[in-house]
């Protein structure tokens, strides 16, 4: 079975939203692999200096493992949840990190769809009311917006969409961290004797060699097949 890997970031129980997006994604052929940031862990927790004795959300310290701990990984998407209890930090404020900082640095998790959800989508609609807010929300460019009540069947929708479209570029990705020991030996000469495993940073990271070397291979497949046509025609 394909694998659709996801990234929650939630302060509550997600375990009944995974089991259903699990078996929605199995009765079409999928495998979910789900990573999730409990938000109410106390290794993200720190004293709130405005009540003490209080605690809120430490956001130095969700970002601190978001790099460390998935900013590499290929998620297919990242589902976070909007509100936290009586908590400053919101969901918004997260996910525009992780997008601004993932394409700032061409971290992978960039190429995930970015996902809002909640149960309660008034809240949010109360906080997003303004022209200024809207306009961020635009130029975000988030993918959706869930109700939390709906997440398991809208995300599986949204990922098996995902499945539909073809994606040069992640699919030679895919194929090359196969082999991530193989040794490039000729055709794109300065790849030469570099591993496959680092030729994939290059692309991903949307260096010039690693762009150059997509429109290589592009160039070399269509010479190929039309020169496998001439000698058909000449057969």
């Amino acid at each position: 079975m394909s694998i659709k890997k996801v990234l929650f970031i939630d302060d509550g129980p997600i375990e009944q939203i995974t089991t259903k997006l699990r078996k929605n994604l199995h009765s079409r052929g999928y495998t979910l692999d789900e990573e999730v940031i409990n938000l109410n862990l106390p290794q993200f927790k720190k004293a709130n200096p405005n009540e003490s004795g209080k605690y809120i959300i430490d956001f130095d310290a969700v970002k601190q493992v978001i790099i460390e701990t998935h900013s590499k990984e290929p998620y297919d998407s990242i589902a976070c949840d909007y509100h936290y209890a009586n908590d400053p930090l919101d969901g918004f404020t997260i996910l525009k990190w992780i997008k601004n900082e993932s394409q700032n640095k061409k971290y992978r998790i960039r190429r995930a769809k970015f996902v809002l959800y909640s149960s309660e989508g008034d809240k949010f609609a109360k906080k997003t009311n303004s022209v200024d807010d809207i306009s961020k929300l635009i130029r975000i460019k988030f993918d959706d917006f869930l109700k939390r009540e709906r997440l398991a069947d809208d995300l599986a929708s949204l990922l098996l969409k995902q499945s539909t479209r073809f994606d040069f570029n992640t699919m030679l990705i895919q194929e090359l961290e196969k082999y991530p020991d193989f040794v490039f030996k000729s055709v794109y000469p300065k790849f030469k004797g570099k591993k496959l495993e680092d030729i994939v940073v290059e692309i991903d990271k949307e260096l010039p060699n690693g762009l150059d070397f997509q429109q290589n291979i592009a160039e070399l497949t269509i010479a190929h097949l039309i020169e496998l046509n001439k000698i058909e025609e000449e057969e």
